[in-house]
């Protein structure tokens, strides 16, 4: 998973609220406004979860009654969209759900775990689909019994996915959530699947037998791809792969005021709740309440421009000197007693030139 530069202006689910994090004000407002987006978005998950549960069994039923291994296979397709709704919700629910004492980051790698329980699944189911595939090239299973109704489902489910497709996309784009726009695209791909469904059907009824079996292992192709899509997504989060790119961190924080240095910049997580970790620099001589304001600014800014970031921490270094000099010996306790006009407690007001300083400054 590479890290993301950001999405540009064109994106069709960019993000356009959100544009008031420095005004505490609004926060209350703010906080409403989410809740409902989100369960909005909820609710447009459930309804393409029960669409997609109607497609999965329809095509399930009649591959099963008519022995169609590329109908079966498909079949498999349409059960990991449904899966890809459940997660979805599963997101929306415990991106909601307050941290605790237990887990401070809160719960959200649980949607982590549950992709990869799916995944490793299908890729079970994938393996006996094939097996069927294969044995139907080698005349080993009976040619499927294709009639007329099996044209009727496959149509079918390809226009309730396509309305699927259309209707999630719409949505993503008035309530401006990646997730939706996302499993939008996911959805798209399974009417390509049914598309090889149907051309393996024209070929069986006109006496080529083994095209069910060569339809089955395309299927089996692509319902992989989209198992691997699964682990490539989700096993980098569990490995703490960086999601954003340095570069623009570095850009946005450099850019205010007093701030001499960006560096240590550092991401992790999942795309939809991002931690950030970074380093600046400022002037040695500047106040712990001018560093503050600067940190709180570049988390403000940060949050604008980066709306999936949910943890941000500020770490505040001084900018070392670009010629530094030797530091004057400290002088012990004798050498202290020898200087006239200077005793044992003079010396507890020598400032320690051993020790660096610095500021912390976490949201």
């Amino acid at each position: 998973m590479e890290p993301d530069s950001r999405m540009s202006s064109s994106d069709p689910c960019a993000h356009d609220d959100d544009h008031d994090h420095g005004h505490a004000a609004t926060r209350g407002g703010r906080q409403g406004a989410q809740i409902d987006r989100a369960r909005a978005v909820r609710r447009v998950f459930w309804i393409t979860l029960v669409l997609n549960a109607v497609v999965a069994i329809s095509k399930a039923s009649y591959g099963y009654i008519t022995g169609s291994v590329a109908l079966g296979t498909d079949s498999v397709h349409s059960i990991l969209d449904g899966a890809s709704n459940v997660l979805a919700l599963f997101s929306l629910h415990w991106s909601t759900a307050p941290a605790n004492a237990r887990h401070p980051y809160g719960h959200r790698k649980i949607e982590i775990l549950a992709a990869l329980g799916i995944g490793v699944l299908i890729v079970i189911g994938l393996f006996e689909l094939a097996e069927a595939a294969v044995a139907s090239l080698r005349g080993h299973r009976p040619p499927p019994q294709i009639g007329w109704p099996a044209y009727a489902v496959v149509i079918g489910t390809m226009i309730i996915n396509y309305f699927v497709t259309r209707y999630e996309h719409g949505k993503g784009h008035e309530l401006s959530s990646h997730l939706l726009c996302a499993d939008a695209e996911h959805t798209k791909s399974d009417l390509y699947a049914s598309g090889a469904v149907l051309l393996s059907f024209l070929a069986v009824r006109n006496g080529f037998a083994w095209a069910d079996g060569v339809g089955g292992l395309i299927l089996v192709g692509l319902v992989g791809r989209a198992a691997w899509m699964v682990f490539r997504e989700n096993v980098p989060v569990l490995l703490d792969a960086a999601i954003l790119d340095p570069r623009g961190i570095i850009d946005l924080a450099g850019g205010v005021d007093g701030v001499e240095n960006v560096h240590r910049v550092r991401s992790r997580g999942m795309r939809s709740a991002v931690e950030l970790d970074l380093h600046m620099q400022v002037a040695p001589g500047t106040s712990v309440i001018d560093a503050h304001r600067m940190a709180s600014r570049i988390e403000n800014e940060l949050k604008l421009k980066f709306p999936e970031l949910s943890d941000v921490v500020i770490h505040i270094e001084p900018t070392p000197p670009t010629n530094p000099t030797s530091p004057p010996p400290v002088q012990t306790a004798r050498q202290a007693k020898e200087v006239p006009g200077r005793g044992q407690a003079n010396l507890a007001d020598e400032p320690d030139h051993n020790h660096g300083h610095g500021h912390h400054h976490k949201h």
